[in-house]
């Protein structure tokens, strides 16, 4: 038991790390706090808006999986950068893999679920954050 607990730590402590993010534990699941700044420009107007992202990791599985999930918010014209660097990572997606996006004319909400180790869906998900911020 204690060697669990000591794996989960360990992967909580990277997937902070990986996502330079703040970590939450409730029974039985991690949060990521991670939150982005968005400028808006809607015709001539500039909004500008702090949002969190919703991140998370839960049920770990004896081979060292866990079910991932990711909400996260980009501009129409950031899509296409983030989706390329999601899908061209070195790890590849796992068989469980799901994604899907809400769009609505100024933000893309794009959902990520996944069954595999924490790190991997951190590392992924970093990856293509940070193509956003150069």
């Amino acid at each position: 038991m204690e060697e669990m607990k000591t794996a989960v730590e360990s992967a909580k402590e990277k997937v902070a790390q990986l996502l330079d993010a703040e970590i939450e534990q409730e029974p039985g699941l991690v949060i990521v706090k991670k939150k982005r700044m968005l400028e808006i420009v809607a015709d001539s107007q500039r909004f500008f808006c702090v949002l969190d992202h919703d991140i998370s990791f839960e049920k770990k599985f004896k081979d060292g999986a866990t079910r991932n999930k990711a909400e996260v918010f980009l501009l129409p014209e950031e899509y296409p950068a983030f989706f390329l660097a999601l899908s061209e990572h070195p790890i590849p997606f796992p068989p469980d893999f799901r994604q899907w996006q809400n769009v609505n004319p100024h933000i893309i909400s794009v959902c990520l679920e996944s069954v595999e180790p924490p790190e991997h869906f951190a590392e992924r998900l970093a990856a293509a954050l940070n193509v956003l911020e150069q």
